[in-house]
């Protein structure tokens, strides 16, 4: 099992240029409205902005990073952040019910088949129990995600819906958005046929929240004692 696709310097400098931690207001909101008490754990952290937004908001956070030079920039940036260099292969460094949130922003389209469906296994595994898994990508329907050369495991809305019960998470929610056109009475047209029938091939995202089951409630114990007369 290899260990996703890790970005070069080149695109990683393509992809965050003009970008800082203010980019990631409404991704923080998303754990915050729906996670669990406890840390949040942000897979494929890149340059770490959305672990210096968590870290402005005093809300703990770690990072899990492939690419040696992104852990640096972010390092560099703000020292201050728990970002941490790991192949996703790799069982991950924590142990079980660790977070409240697992966050996978505009990275699972970057792991291989086999490597993503482990990956939603261990988040399973490092949430509490009714912790969050968060998932935004593009949909294998969107020709600018299909373009982009280091997409290598798009998904539909359905697909990603199966791999993450799979995984054994609970409570699935979609959040998907129609696809962009560049006409705006043509996307009017599209944004409007996609909210009637939700057509996977009208769908610019494959976006959603899952939970992690609830602890088992305790066995209620026998008040009754015995008599021993």
């Amino acid at each position: 099992m290899k260990g996703g696709n890790i970005h070069s310097r080149e695109t990683l400098d393509r992809v965050y240029a003009g970008r800082d931690w203010r980019a990631y207001g409404s991704i923080l909101g998303d754990c915050v409205e729906y996670g669990s008490p406890g840390a949040i754990l942000d897979v494929g952290a890149g340059f770490g902005f959305f672990l210096e937004a968590c870290a402005r908001w005093g809300l703990p956070a770690t990072g899990l990073e492939g690419s040696e030079y992104a852990v640096q920039k972010a390092k560099e940036r703000c020292p201050s952040v728990d970002i941490r260099l790991h192949n996703l292969a790799a069982p991950w460094p924590f142990d079980q019910e660790t977070f409240g949130v697992v966050l996978f922003n505009q990275t699972i389209e970057h792991l291989e088949p086999e490597l993503a469906a482990w990956s939603l296994k261990e988040s399973l595994r490092v949430l509490r129990p009714g912790g969050v898994l968060i998932v935004n990508s593009p949909c294998c329907w969107d020709a600018k995600a299909r373009a982009e050369t280091s997409h290598i495991n798009l998904y539909t809305p359905s697909r990603l819906r199966r791999e993450v019960l799979a995984a054994g998470f609970v409570r699935y929610r979609p959040r998907d958005s129609a696809a962009k056109v560049g006409n705006r009475w043509i996307q009017k047209v599209v944004s409007g046929l996609w909210r009637l029938c939700k057509a996977e091939r009208l769908t610019a995202s494959a976006n959603c929240l899952a939970w992690k089951p609830p602890a088992a409630a305790e066995p209620a114990s026998d008040q009754r004692g015995t008599a021993d007369d």
